[in-house]
């Protein structure tokens, strides 16, 4: 199984798709395509966003281990304190895709990286929760009424 479909010879819708198929039936939902990760919501627990992975994901080579939403996280953190410049992660998809809990995850393994010294990006990105929900939240045209207020 190819983690990263930039290396097949060829790319084209089908293939994605194909791919992406058969990874989301072994329950890999990520997929790196380039520097590009593709994740298929598998709208369940799948027991990968716990102190273990989190764990696994810290300080990896981003090559060492399968794609994940931790392994984008991580490489963010290191070119953030290494430049000590600004980072960007854009998360994007249709309404349901699991973007919010995306974010979420993406947030989680940033905050686990944050040291003593560095308690106050840690604030300030635990600050950002009531904002990231209030998106999330948001009335869209392909959903009228978010899944969130029941």
């Amino acid at each position: 199984m190819n983690d990263d479909l930039a290396q097949l010879e060829t790319l084209d819708e089908g293939t994605l798709i194909g791919a992406l198929r058969t990874r989301y039936k072994q329950q890999s939902i990520y997929t790196y395509v380039g520097d590009i990760l593709v994740a298929v919501n598998p709208y369940t627990d799948i027991g990968i966003y716990g102190a273990d992975s989190i764990r696994s994901y810290t300080k990896a080579a981003p090559s060492s281990m399968p794609p994940h939403v931790f392994a984008v996280a991580d490489t963010t953190f290191s070119s953030l304190v290494r430049t000590s410049r600004s980072q960007v992660c854009v998360v994007s998809g249709e309404s349901g895709a699991g973007k919010t809990e995306t974010t979420k995850h993406l947030i989680q393994h940033i905050l686990s990286r944050c040291s003593g010294s560095q308690t106050n990006l840690h604030q300030k990105i635990n600050q950002m929760s009531p904002v990231l929900e209030a998106f999330g939240n948001a009335q869209t045209v392909m959903n009228n009424n978010s899944s969130r207020f029941g």
